[in-house]
This record gives structure tokens, C-alpha cells and sequence, in this order.
């Protein structure tokens, strides 16, 4: 290392210089510029937050991205938008992970001759992509180029279809794998429009849900959360609404209902047929008009005896739910529209919109006025006529943005082949090295969301603004810039004058400012919406299209249905469902998300088949037990076993978005790719067929999972409450008995140690258990915040995960039925860890937390021994993280070291700074301004934190509240986590 004098090492250090020493020599030649004049906006150790929108998913909320000193540190939900209200699914946190993710494509790459790849400059790249649209336009075969794309929304689709327009080329086809086009195709049926409603959950008091998966995947799952729990409140005793779960998996959502329904996938059709059955069996009267014919042309030939029989399902099950339907004021069912859970998912919703249709007041539920985006997306019909036009060698150049068609598409379709074999151009946009990028000829990867501009229209009335929270990381480009960038090299500035995409979108915005009507002048309007995160209107909605009731096929099947999925087939009907955490891949080398348990199997880092305890045990097959599961036309997917009650017999269930051979090394640490087992049917459709088989390998697959026992043993954890039960202690008035962390509790004759004596604050939190319904958002949410490690499938195998947070889940011993159960330092009064440790790392706050000092832990972990909620984690190891996730790390929070005990904090730099913002404002903290970042990203509002001294904060309330407990609170720690106990309705 270069020796320097003292006087210059004093105004290096005086500069602020971060590089290293041998940079800072007199002989480097480098100049080190002070931060004289920082950005406005930019103050070094302060944060800046950025209103942008999440598109991890096509609901597309509103996000806030916090900004330190030039990198992003951490997402949370807007609070203005209308989608989400402040809240943010685990999917839409881990986002930040996309932006840092190591394994990003950097720059340019070509495909060589040799097959090899090579870096080339943006230049480079531009020129020869130029160079081929040109050639083919000379040749007059511009229409032999195909955009494929994700779906896009607002100014960057125009400028999709201007671009394509102006330089004359072929179709541009948008692709979603999860695009629920069943759905649409039901809804056009029944009122004429093929498209997705919105539904307004929360003013139902009967849901009947036939597979949408609503609090977990289906179209909007923050928002549907939201309702969701709206329904459920029955705030002050008042009704609770009822929801039924009807489905082959008992998946998340049918986890949070009264009643699951267990049938085989494509008998969710036959349930509902069921019902509209039973309820003109039962005199109820039925539409007039046109649906009422439509309905009787739907029943005909149809009996309760047959529908049963056929279902598998119990006469007086199917009473029983058209009895709650009957009964219901505002009922609604919804159907899931995939036909990947049920391969009759177009007559289950077309069914369960007829019942809809049935009611005013249903119809009042369904919102078609404000659609969502996603009935915008292209056909399968109309993907598969693009890959059979590549097999005709009609397609000479193919663009892709945002779909990755080789890992989803049927292998049946033979796209990789077809590009392959007739020499097809592809011309990659992603910004990951995902499985059609590596089958490109060039690759000119575009910029994440949270580097760029643009906007997202979810729905009509709502556009939500992107905008770039920080600078590009690699040499990577938006998408629009690149289009631009292309058009004017190809039809130059007199056709394509803007020169970027910021200065398009400001353009198209300023068509929206005239629209509007605006008053003030539209550079104030456009940096107030900036702020705001986007510009959106209250709807009228409550109306609906005209009523049809046209295009019923009676029989068993309608037209057109794979006679393999008649249910009759011997063998297993196999099932394949989006998740939480990766949806349909696209999320897939992400740790947060690669490390968040399933909410239902608590497995982490894997994939797995679900099949039921009765059909394990028929065939001797063992937990963890490897299969190779084969379909009809010979396809085979090895997976391990996880025998459960939680799936209808005869069933395959396996989650999607695993299984990747590229996108990037945490993605395709993982095997098992349940889509390679799915099939064509007639006009594109993707098939999961019956008649599938296992085979015993003899080997077998130890899970990653999280989970301990998968019972409680009586120890009245996640506690529940019948509402019969409950309705009675409100109008008994009973408070609950709570030894809680307050002086006035103490009692010598049962404490052995004095309370804590609290000046002005007494941190505390109350968790509803009758809200939370087990999405790991806040798990995933702490991570960001606090720094947390994630450890790996090995670790995590030996028991050493590091969540501070973790959502605990337990199968009822009599019914099959799920309570969840967000677990974390309950920060006692009594605390068990502070009394062991030799050297007093775990300390007792004046405020109430029970703080970890790193400095001082020598890693004895007696605290962790002593502790009955296990909630401490140990640093076995000093985890690194590739670059540049490490610019990911939040510079508020202590990175900690091997040999280190750490656990959840309730966020207290957060409290920190809500106190330093109190202090400069001579004031207390106000109740709600402190939200630790569980609490603030939570969709259902399960959780609460706030001061236990002021006496009318809403956790002092809510500690007073009928259904409140401690859990494990017979050992007098005096926890400061408070638990509401889940109603549960007896239906």
C-alpha cells in the first residue's frame, strides 16, 4: 500500500474519499470531487422516498421506494393507491431483490457462430438488430416479425404498437401465463363483455369461492386480502361473513375458510351446477327472462343423485351450501379461471357468474366498469398460431419482452425446437438470463421497473406512474429507449422525435392533464402526480352489462373438453398452482422468496408433489419419498412425496414456478418443472391431464422445511374461538385476564422479579389472528428491513434459518383446518433470555424492548436455551451476499457478524426516528406513526403496534378486547405481543 503524509491522509479523510487507500496516493491521478453540491433531493444519511408502481404481478400497486444516498434499501405499498392502500405482498418486497439480483445480464450478448457468447457494445447491438429489421422490410417480409411480450399497459403499450406500426412489422401478441382467459370467456357468456371483473368482497356476506385462490395468487391478492378482512371483521359483534372453499388442495385461501369442500380438480363445476340445482329444487325463484331459460337449458339432464355421484360429494353437502346461498343477503362466488386448477375452469365460472347473476344484490358485487388489465392479454389460441407459424417457417425474426415462453409453454408445442430448427432470429429484452434469453441470437437487456419509466393501468381509472428511484446499475437500457433508440436509426427523428422514454410518457401524460380538465399547469400537475405515485378516480361502478345468458351447452362436458379429463380415467388427475412466492417463475432466483415457507407446507427451497395420506399409504409411499410421475403420453417429473389430507384423493397437486434450467443460480438450484407435464388441447388450451402414475424410485428427499410439529399438543398456541362463544363474552363485557408488561401487573406473590418501571412509552403489539391469513408478506418485509441473512436449502435443513418473523402453522387434530400463527420476540416484561446471559447482551429498554446487543455477545446462547418461543436466531456463520445484493443492505441496521445472537427488534430504528421527528416538533410520538415494517406491509391490517401507556391507542384497545391472549402466557414472561384469538363460524 502507497505511504502518504499526514497532512494529505487528513483531507482525504476531511473529502469524505470511501476508496481505497492505493486510489488516494499522490500518484493515482485521481481527483476526488467533495459533495459540495449534492442533489436537492439527496442528503446523505437521510432517506428520499420515491411514489412508484410494483408490476411483479398485473394488479399493479402502488409502492414507495426508500432512497439512501443513491441506492434503494427497501419497498413498501403507497398509501394512495387505490389498489393496495399502503399495503405490499411478499412477491411486490422481494422486487428490490429483482433490481440487485447478481445474476442480472449486464450488457449486450451475441450469439456467435460457435455458439459461444460475447459482450458487444449498445452500438453494436443496435446497428445489427437495425440491420435485420431493415434487411426483411427490403425483402417485404416486415410482417415476419413478432413481438412476444408480457403484458403491457399505458404509454409503453402505445408505444409498442406505434413502433411496430410505423417500421411496418407483424403482430404483437402479449403473453401471460396466469392470464385467466376462462374467465374473461365466461364473463363474455354471461353479460357480454370478455373481460375480468373486479369484485367488491367486502360488501358480501357469503363467498363462495370454486378454486380462486384470492388471498394468494388470484388476479389481485392485496387488494382481495383487504376486502377480505372487511368481510370477516364483524366489528362490534356485528355479522361475519361466511365463505366456503370449494377445491381439490386446501391452498392458503381455503385455509381462511369456514368450510372446505374437498373435490377432484374439474368437479368444482359440478358442485355449482349442485347448488343452482338445489335452489330450484327448493322453489326459490329464478330470474325471468332469457336466463331463466338459459338456466333450465343448463340443468337439463342433470340430477342431484348424478351431480354427487359424480363429484364424489354428499347430497347434503350441496343442501347445505345452496341453504347458505338462500339465506344470504349479498352472496358472491368466484371462480379461479385457470385451467391449470381445474380443467374445466370456463363452465365452473361460467356457473358461478350465472349465480351472480341470479341476485341484484350479487350483481351489485361484480364491477365490469373497471376491469382489470389482464383480460387484455393475447389468447392461447393466438400464442399457439404463433408457434405453429414458426414451424412453418413463417416467422424470420422474433422480439421477446418480459414472457419467457420456452420454460412455460408444452413441450408438446416444440418451440425451442422450432427456433432451432428453422433458424428464427430471437432477440432477447430481458433483464435475466431467463430460458428464452438463452436461446437468443442477441441479447439487449432492458432496465427493471424500478430504473425506468413508465406507467401501469390496472384497471380504467386507475394509472399508476414508474419512475426511476435510482440509477441504472448496469449498462442496461429501458425498453422504450431501445425502441425509440431503433426507430430513429431505422425511419430517423422526423417520425420517432422523442429521444427518450421519459419525454414520451410526459407526452402521453400530458393528453391525460387535457382530459382531466386540470386547472393548474401541467408541470405542476405532472410533479404532483409524480408524488402521488399516479392519478386515479373514484368510479361510479354498481352497474353491469346487459345480462345474456346466451352459449349454454348442456350435457356432462361442454364442447370442445379433452375427453382426458372426464374424471373417469384411471390414474391420478395432476394439478399445478401459482404460489406465493414465485407465481409462475418469473421471481424465481430471488432468496427472500426461495427462503419464505409455504404458507400451507412450511418447505422452502424445493419443489414437491402433494398427494393425499389415503393414496400414500394405499401405495406405501413415505414422506419424502422420491416419484416419478408419468403422464399419459409418457412425459416424466421426479419430485418427492408429501402426503397430506390438505388434497382430495385421486390428486396431483404441485406448485408451478420451480424448475428452472436458466434465470440465474438461486432459480436453478431447484429442479422440477410441473409444466412440462402439462398438454395441448384443442384451440391452445394448456391441459393438466388425468391418468397420471407414480413410481416408487426408492429413493428419497429430505424437505427444507420450517415447520415443527404440525400439531399444537394442547398448548393453546394459535388459539380459536367459535362466534356463537364469542357474541357472548361481548355482550357479557368479560375483559380478558392478561398478566400484561405494565407495572400494575406485578404481584409478589407470583413474580419473582419487579416489573419494569416505563416513563412515556411501552412498546407493544396485538397480532388478530381472525386477519391473518398466513401470506409471509411481513416475513419477507422484515428481511428487507433488518438485514436478515438467508442461509440456504443446507442450512436451513439443519435447522439454522434466520427470520426473525415467522408465520407458524397447525393443522387441527379432528378436521382438516389451518390456523396460522405469526410468531416473533414477544419482548416480555419477565424475559426468560435476560436473566442467563453472563455478559447482559439481551437488555431491557426504559421503552419496553428487549434489545440484543451484538457488542456484547459472545454467542454462549443461553438466551436462545432459555427462551419458549425459540424466536432468537444464531449467526452459526458470517453470511455474505453477492454483489450487488449487498448495496441492498440498510444502512439503519447493524449487518451482524458469526457468533452473534440477533432477533426482532420491533423495528426500533424505525421508533428511533419517529422519536427524533417527535423531539424536533416538541411533542410525544404520536399513536400509528411509529409502523415497524411487519406491520406497515401487512394487507389485512393483522397487525398493530403502538404505545401500551397511552391509554387510547389502538393496541391499549385492543388488549382489552374479548379475544385477547398470550401465548404461552401461563409462564408469566409477560409478553408484549398480544394475540386476538380466530373466530371461527360453524356452518
Amino acid at each position: 500500500m502507497a505511504s502518504f503524509r499526514r497532512r494529505e491522509f487528513l483531507r482525504m479523510v476531511g473529502l469524505g474519499g470511501t476508496v481505497a487507500a492505493s486510489g488516494c496516493s499522490p500518484d493515482s491521478g485521481l481527483k476526488l470531487i467533495p459533495y459540495i453540491f449534492p442533489p436537492k433531493d439527496v442528503v446523505p444519511g437521510k432517506a428520499t422516498w420515491y411514489a412508484t408502481t410494483c408490476i411483479e404481478c398485473a394488479a399493479g400497486c402502488g409502492a414507495l421506494a426508500r432512497n439512501r444516498d443513491g441506492r434503494v434499501v427497501k419497498l413498501e405499498g403507497n398509501p394512495l393507491h387505490p389498489v393496495n392502500l399502503g399495503a405490499l405482498c411478499a412477491r411486490g418486497q422481494a422486487a428490490l431483490q429483482g433490481l440487485y439480483d447478481p445474476d442480472r445480464v449486464r450488457h449486450p450478448m451475441l450469439r456467435r457462430k460457435d455458439g459461444s457468447s460475447g459482450q458487444v457494445t449498445w452500438e453494436e447491438a443496435e446497428r445489427l438488430l437495425a440491420d435485420w429489421i431493415l434487411e426483411l422490410s427490403r425483402k417485404g417480409r416486415g410482417e415476419r416479425v413478432v413481438f412476444l411480450s408480457g403484458l403491457l399497459t399505458g404509454s409503453l403499450l402505445d408505444l409498442v404498437t406505434e413502433w411496430r406500426e410505423k417500421l411496418g412489422l407483424g403482430e404483437h401478441l402479449m403473453y401471460e401465463v396466469l392470464s385467466y382467459e376462462p374467465l374473461r370467456r365466461a364473463t363474455s357468456r354471461v353479460f357480454g363483455l370478455e373481460v375480468i371483473p373486479s369484485y367488491r368482497m367486502d360488501r358480501a356476506d357469503l363467498i363462495i369461492s370454486f378454486g380462486a385462490d384470492f388471498l394468494g395468487t388470484w388476479i389481485s391478492p392485496v387488494q382481495y386480502a383487504r376486502q377480505f378482512a372487511l368481510f370477516r371483521s364483524g366489528e362490534g359483534g356485528g355479522d361475519r361473513g361466511l365463505f366456503v372453499y370449494v377445491g381439490p388442495r386446501l391452498s392458503q385461501t381455503a385455509a381462511c375458510a369456514d368450510l372446505w369442500v374437498s373435490v377432484r380438480p374439474g368437479s368444482q363445476r359440478l358442485v355449482a351446477l349442485g347448488i343452482l340445482l338445489a335452489l330450484r329444487q327448493k322453489g326459490i325463484s329464478m330470474a325471468p327472462g332469457p336466463l331463466a331459460g338459459a338456466i333450465a337449458q343448463l340443468l337439463q339432464g342433470w340430477t342431484m343423485e348424478r351431480i354427487c355421484q359424480e363429484a364424489r360429494v354428499e347430497p347434503g353437502e350441496i343442501s347445505r351450501l345452496a341453504s347458505l346461498w338462500a339465506s344470504a343477503k349479498r352472496p358472491l362466488s368466484v371462480a379461479s379461471g385457470l385451467e391449470f386448477v381445474d380443467p374445466h375452469a370456463e363452465e365452473t365460472a361460467f356457473v358461478a357468474q350465472i349465480l351472480c347473476a341470479l341476485r341484484p344484490e350479487s350483481l351489485q358485487l361484480l364491477d365490469l366498469e373497471r376491469p382489470w388489465c389482464l383480460g387484455r392479454s393475447s389468447s392461447l389460441a393466438q400464442v399457439h398460431s404463433m408457434v405453429e407459424k414458426i414451424h412453418r417457417d413463417e416467422v424470420d425474426l422474433l422480439l421477446v419482452h418480459g414472457a419467457n415462453p420456452a420454460f412455460s409453454l408444452p413441450e408438446d408445442w416444440g418451440l425451442e425446437e422450432a427456433l432451432l430448427k428453422r433458424k428464427v432470429k430471437v432477440v432477447s429484452f430481458s433483464a435475466f438470463p431467463d430460458e428464452i434469453s438463452s436461446a437468443a441470437s442477441l441479447l439487449m437487456p432492458s432496465s427493471t421497473p424500478l430504473e425506468s419509466w413508465g406507467d401501469w393501468e390496472p384497471h380504467p381509472g386507475v394509472r399508476g406512474l414508474i419512475q426511476p428511484v435510482m440509477g441504472r446499475i448496469f449498462e442496461t437500457r429501458a425498453l422504450g429507449d431501445i425502441l425509440l433508440g431503433l426507430g430513429r436509426r431505422l425511419k430517423g427523428h422526423t417520425v420517432f422525435q422523442e429521444e427518450s422514454l421519459e419525454e414520451y410518457l410526459r407526452k402521453k401524460w400530458m393528453g391525460i392533464h387535457s382530459a382531466q380538465g386540470a386547472e393548474e399547469s401541467f408541470g405542476s400537475w405532472w410533479v404532483r402526480a409524480l408524488a402521488r405515485g399516479g392519478t386515479w378516480e373514484e368510479g361510479t361502478g354498481g352497474e353491469v352489462a346487459k345480462v345474456l345468458g346466451q352459449g349454454i351447452s348442456p350435457g356432462p362436458s361442454p364442447p370442445g373438453v379433452d375427453p382426458r379429463l372426464d374424471g373417469k380415467q384411471e390414474g391420478f388427475q395432476l394439478m399445478v398452482y401459482p404460489t406465493i412466492q414465485f407465481l409462475d417463475g418469473r421471481a424465481a432466483n430471488r432468496t427472500w422468496l426461495q427462503e419464505l415457507p409455504d404458507p400451507v407446507t412450511q418447505i422452502t427451497w424445493g419443489s414437491w408433489v402433494e398427494l393425499n395420506t389415503e393414496d400414500a399409504s394405499r401405495l406405501g409411499i413415505q414422506l419424502g419419498g422420491l416419484l416419478k410421475i408419468r403422464s399419459p403420453r409418457g412425459r416424466t417429473l421426479e419430485l418427492a412425496a408429501y402426503p397430506t389430507d390438505g388434497v382430495a384423493p385421486g390428486t396431483l397437486a404441485i406448485p408451478m414456478g420451480q424448475g428452472h434450467k436458466a434465470m440465474g443460480r438461486y432459480a436453478a438450484s431447484v429442479q422440477g418443472n410441473p409444466l412440462s407435464l402439462v398438454e395441448s388441447g384443442e384451440g391452445g388450451r394448456l391441459l393438466c391431464p388425468s391418468g397420471m402414475s407414480l413410481e416408487k424410485t426408492g429413493q428419497s428427499s429430505r424437505f427444507s422445511n420450517t415447520d415443527g410439529s404440525p400439531i399444537q399438543h394442547n398448548r393453546a398456541l394459535a388459539v380459536a374461538i367459535e362466534a356463537a362463544q364469542w357474541r357472548r363474552l361481548l355482550e357479557q363485557g368479560s375483559p380478558p385476564k392478561l398478566r400484561l408488561p405494565l407495572p400494575e401487573a406485578y404481584d409478589p406473590a407470583e413474580d419473582f422479579y419487579p416489573s419494569h418501571r416505563h416513563l412515556q412509552y411501552r412498546w407493544a403489539m396485538a397480532v388478530d389472528l381472525d386477519r391473518c391469513v398466513g401470506c409471509g408478506a411481513c416475513v419477507v418485509a422484515c428481511s428487507a428491513e433488518n438485514n436478515v441473512a438467508m442461509v440456504g436449502r443446507q442450512l436451513v435443513l439443519e435447522g439454522r434459518e434466520m427470520h426473525w418473523l415467522r408465520i407458524e402453522r397447525y393443522w387441527e387434530e379432528k378436521t382438516p383446518r389451518i390456523r396460522f400463527l405469526p410468531m416473533l420476540c414477544q419482548h416480555c416484561d419477565a424475559a426468560p433470555c435476560e436473566s442467563v446471559c453472563p455478559v447482559y447482551a439481551p437488555h431491557h429498554s426504559p421503552e419496553g424492548l428487549n434489545n440484543q446487543v451484538y457488542n456484547r455477545c459472545i454467542g454462549t446462547r443461553f438466551c436462545s436455551q432459555n427462551c419458549p418461543y425459540k424466536v432468537r436466531r444464531f449467526n452459526w456463520f458470517t453470511f455474505s451476499r453477492p454483489e450487488p445484493l449487498n448495496l441492498q443492505l440498510n444502512p439503519d441496521v447493524t449487518v451482524r457478524q458469526k457468533g452473534v445472537m440477533e432477533k426482532c427488534s420491533f423495528c426500533v430504528q424505525r421508533i428511533v426516528e419517529a422519536k427524533d421527528r417527535a423531539r424536533r416538533e416538541a411533542r410525544g410520538v404520536r399513536d400509528g406513526e411509529v409502523t415497524p415494517a411487519c406491520v406497515q406491509t401487512c394487507p389485512t391490517g393483522a397487525l398493530v403496534f403502538g404505545n401500551l401507556m397511552e391509554k387510547e391507542s389502538r393496541v391499549s384497545r385492543l388488549v382489552k378486547d374479548v379475544r385477547a391472549y398470550q401465548v404461552l402466557g401461563h409462564l408469566n414472561t409477560k409478553p408484549a405481543v398480544i394475540y386476538l384469538k380466530r373466530v371461527i363460524n360453524e356452518i
